[in-house]
């Protein structure tokens, strides 16, 4: 009886030393999820940024291109108001010459 006793502890033993080897297991293996997905996490932090930082850029970029758009259109509006005025000088030089 109690080395039937004896037996029995000796099993339950190896058996938490069984549970014991596997749970260590599934601790470095949590670990090792951990560590990828905090490196996935970071990689998704650091695309996070760089697409925050795209936005910024093409926000510039439009506001740039809209800036030259007015600029272009200003110009354009001026250049017709030069080419007019020097229509009406050539008319009007032309008018004198023609009189005198």
């Amino acid at each position: 009886m109690l080395e039937n006793e004896l037996t029995k502890a000796k099993a339950k033993r190896k058996a938490i030393g069984v549970f014991k080897t596997n749970l260590d297991k599934i601790k470095d293996k949590i670990n090792l999820l951990e560590e990828k997905f905090n490196e996935e996490k970071a990689k998704a932090n650091h695309l996070e940024e760089k697409n925050e930082l795209l936005e910024y850029h093409n926000q510039m970029i439009d506001t740039s291109y809209n800036q030259l758009n007015k600029n272009n259109m200003f110009f354009l509006k001026k250049m017709r108001n030069m080419d007019e005025h020097i229509d009406q000088t050539f008319v009007y030089t032309r008018r004198i010459c023609h009189n005198a």
